[in-house]
């Protein structure tokens, strides 16, 4: 008979898969410094289904609205990014890159569109096709038995 744990092991292994290979190009990419990003990559689960959720900002920001100039603070020390002139403060350097962020948004060409480049609709229907040969095999199983029951019972 047809259960869905075979599904939600399929699902599951997929989404795991997709994880640890966003992770991968994350890592590989450079543009990791604290490891918040991986934290927040988050999968949850319910019979049938899965959501995997995760930051968005890799997507780069539009013009428009300041970043938080802490953590833009935090990425400079964690890059090692020192001021050029010896007066400034390491704080004072996050607020003006904030600023240039809010005027002008984040250069397109340093966008990294992991989410993008995984969840393609060809790997979609790459795990869509295993579930439907689990799900197909057990309805042909299914139908089987019922016509066993019928053709016994006449």
């Amino acid at each position: 008979m047809f259960t869905s744990e075979e599904n939600d092991k399929i699902i599951k292994e997929e989404l795991e898969a997709i994880k640890a290979e966003i992770i991968s190009i994350y890592n590989a990419s450079g543009k990791r410094t604290t490891g918040e990003f991986e934290k927040g990559l988050k999968i949850e689960y319910s019979p049938n289904k899965a959501v995997l959720s995760g930051y968005a900002y890799l997507a780069g920001r539009k013009a428009g609205k300041m970043p938080p100039v802490q953590a833009i603070e935090k990425w400079v020390i964690n890059k090692g990014i020192k001021p050029i002139e010896a007066k400034m403060k390491t704080s004072s350097l996050a607020f003006l890159i904030a600023r240039k962020i809010a005027q002008q948004g984040t250069k397109k060409e340093n966008h990294l569109l992991i989410y993008d480049q995984l969840i393609t609709p060809e790997r979609i229907d790459k795990i869509l096709q295993r579930l439907n040969q689990i799900n197909v095999t057990a309805f042909i199983g299914e139908v089987t038995v019922m016509i066993t029951k019928l053709v016994t019972n006449l």
